[in-house]
Order: C-alpha cells, then sequence, then structure tokens
C-alpha cells in the first residue's frame, strides 16, 4: 500500500488573525458581562452575601476587577496563556455569583463557549498580533546582540 505523505500548509499571517479575533471577541464579551456585573453591583454583591461567601463585597469587587483586567489582557495579548485560562475560572465564579448559584443552561452554555473559544489560545499561544509577541521579539533581539 502507498504511503501518503501530507503536509498542512498554514498561513501564519491569516492564522495569527484568527487568533487576535477570536482572543478580542471573547475579551469583549467577558468584558461585556464585567461591566454588568459592576452596573448592578447591588445585586451581584447581594448574591454573593447571599450564597454564605466570607467577606462578599471585597471579595466580589476583587473577583469583577480581576475579570475585567482579565478581559483587557486577552484582548491585549499580555500573558495570553495564564489569564485565558485564569478567565475560565474567573468567569465560572462569576457566573455563580451571577446567577446566584444556579446552575442553569445559560450558564453552562456561556461556560462551554468560553472553554471552547479560549482553548486555542491556552495550547497555541496569542499568535504575532499580541503584547507577548512584540515582548518575545523584543527579548530575543537584546540576547542575541552581542
Amino acid at each position: 500500500m502507498r504511503e501518503l505523505d501530507l503536509h498542512c500548509n498554514i498561513n501564519e499571517t491569516v492564522f495569527s488573525w484568527t487568533l487576535f479575533l477570536t482572543r478580542f471577541v471573547v475579551g469583549s464579551v467577558l468584558l461585556y458581562i464585567t461591566i454588568g456585573g459592576f452596573l448592578y453591583y447591588r445585586e451581584f454583591l447581594y448574591n454573593a452575601a447571599a450564597l454564605g461567601f466570607p467577606m462578599p463585597v471585597p471579595l466580589g469587587l476583587s473577583l469583577l476587577g480581576g475579570q475585567a483586567l482579565f478581559a483587557l489582557f486577552l484582548m491585549l495579548g499580555w500573558l495570553t496563556r495564564f489569564v485565558s485560562a485564569m478567565s475560565v475560572l474567573g468567569m465560572g465564579a462569576v457566573g455563580v455569583i451571577f446567577f446566584a448559584g444556579d446552575f442553569n443552561r445559560i450558564f453552562i452554555a456561556l461556560l462551554a463557549f468560553l472553554i471552547t473559544a479560549l482553548l486555542p489560545s491556552v495550547l497555541l499561544g496569542p499568535g504575532k498580533i499580541s503584547l507577548d509577541y512584540t515582548h518575545a521579539v523584543r527579548r530575543a533581539n537584546n540576547a542575541f546582540r552581542g
């Protein structure tokens, strides 16, 4: 039987744009949800207190603030792999408080879509259109300057 030698040719520019657009859209959605939590902070903090979290006000505000930073870092491509993984965990915690511990289908679908959208960034990295790539190029050029 004949052996096939197939290769997948990937256009690096298109691949980087795809990763950038995925990161930007997911970051925008995360930022939108976080801003909604800030706008309705009374209900958000009340849900945190009702669920029995210790120190619900500092915990709730720090979760929302951290999620906002994760969303911005994800959109910029800074610390992409770490931020992608932490965004899933942070959105899980924010979602539990936002939905008052009621795991409905919308919440499960949101987490499933979030994991699906962030999986390429976790596994493959940020691509060329990111601060991570710019920082890596700058470090490599400084290391080989001699």
